[in-house]
């Protein structure tokens, strides 16, 4: 048992059969005939996730708990986390969210959510968690949130495009850009590479595995990594793919551009990084022409992303205790081996072993994880990314060069990781 809820089966139908355990003190509510209604914010996959959370997640516990219903709210991750804000200000937040790890601890600084650390339910969720997503919940002294799920992303290669240029899938990050140039193929549309964005979650496994770093390890300084010359090598290789057409439209975004996820199942990119949802897009656009491995090795081993969400209770909320009892269940085995399927990786030990039974193409994310790093885990995260992206967009535009953009970025993330 885990979490104080029991693990739960599975039947055929993929519903829940039997639930049991203590719930806290914390969680048990005596219900009139009333509903509770909890408003459940997320920026849920509507392709690979909402079906489960829908039809098999939140149905299950709303058998369980007949005085609460949940309203899965998904929204756009574009703006979410001002609408949190937003909304906490007003004094009317929603319940729960699914927060990216990055927001945390931005959001515990402004003071909207539950210090969950507090709270006589956190100790067991705190043994069972995995550190590194555990640590994205934690501010100045305290954890202000609890793991939801984790990922990262690997390496996915065209098999068609590889055997039509008798190529092998590469080991390591000089042999990657090599066969970038050699399989893009402008008569064909085809790009040797996409790279989805220019914020650090698309562009961060670029940059470490190639021996750069955008701060220091106590997040108080980007000056000296942000631009130093390793940093500076792997963005101006970066630029110059795309300059000369082998990274794809993805990069620069807009209107007309292809996405990577779009775009590498129909032949427009013959390589590209992403994460475990990745599989089951690909199987609803009936593509299965792809192999996966790691990250190709670099000056700073094969590095990738940590990625994932943590579920933040907000401090405003008005049904703290039902609240409470969701979250839990949210974390219960039955619950993360039912997202798993969907591509979610669980954030606790327990959970590990099960999900790649579940879902066996979570075996490779699981090993690049071992070197996968997280971004700063600071509250000055959002505009250290915006800063870093922007010029990365204006570098590839032509309006700045690499040398003079990362100077500017590492200047302006200084302020971000400074608070000010």
């Amino acid at each position: 048992m885990r979490l104080l809820v029991a693990v739960a089966t599975i039947g055929a139908g993929g519903t829940l059969v039997g639930l049991t355990g203590a719930a806290s003190s914390a969680s048990t509510v005596a219900h009139s005939t009333s509903v509770v209604t909890l408003q459940f914010w997320n920026a849920y996959n509507d392709v690979t996730e909402t079906p489960v959370m829908n039809g098999v997640v939140i149905p299950s516990f709303e058998s369980q708990n007949p005085g609460i219903k949940v309203v899965d709210d998904t929204l756009p991750y574009a703006g979410l986390l001002e609408k949190f804000i937003a909304s906490s200000a007003a004094g009317d937040p929603p319940d729960l969210m699914r927060s990216d790890i990055a927001w945390v601890p931005q959001l515990a600084s402004e003071g909207t959510l539950l210090e969950t650390s507090t709270q006589p339910w956190f100790k067991p969720i705190k043994a069972a968690a995995d550190p590194g997503p555990l640590s994205t919940n934690y501010w100045n002294g305290g954890y202000y949130g609890l793991p939801d799920d984790t990922n990262t992303q690997v390496f996915f290669w065209n098999r068609a495009d590889f055997a039509a240029a008798h190529l092998s899938p590469p080991t390591t990050w000089g042999q990657m850009i090599a066969d970038a140039k050699l399989l893009t193929i402008p008569s064909k549309q085809q790009h040797g590479l996409g790279v989805d964005s220019t914020d650090i979650w698309n562009v961060g496994p670029y940059v470490w595995t190639d021996g750069g770093n955008f701060t220091n390890k106590a997040l108080t300084q980007a000056t000296g990594y942000m631009n130093s010359p390793k940093t500076e090598a792997a963005v101006q290789t970066l630029v110059t793919l795309y300059k000369e057409g082998v990274i794809g439209s993805d990069f620069v975004g807009g209107s007309g551009s292809i996405s990577g996820e779009t775009g590498f199942p129909t032949g427009a990119y013959a390589m590209y990084f992403d994460g475990p949802w990745a599989p089951t897009s690909y199987k609803a656009a009936k593509f299965t022409g792809y192999g996966t491995s790691l990250i190709p090795r670099g000056a700073g081993g094969s590095t990738s992303v940590v990625g994932g969400e943590d579920l933040v209770i907000a401090k405003g909320g008005k049904h703290l205790a039902d609240t409470i009892k969701f979250v839990q269940f949210l974390q219960s085995p039955f619950a993360q081996l039912a997202m798993a399927g969907a591509g979610d990786m669980a954030a606790y030990k327990t959970d590990s072993a099960a999900e790649a039974i579940e879902n066996p193409a979570l075996k490779i994310f699981a090993l690049e994880l071992l070197t996968a790093r997280a971004r700063p885990v600071t509250q000055g995260y959002a505009q250290l990314d915006t800063d870093f992206s922007n010029q990365l967009a204006l570098m590839l535009a032509g309006k700045v060069g690499v040398d003079q953009g990362l100077n500017t970025a590492a200047q302006e993330a200084n302020k971000a990781l400074a608070g000010s």
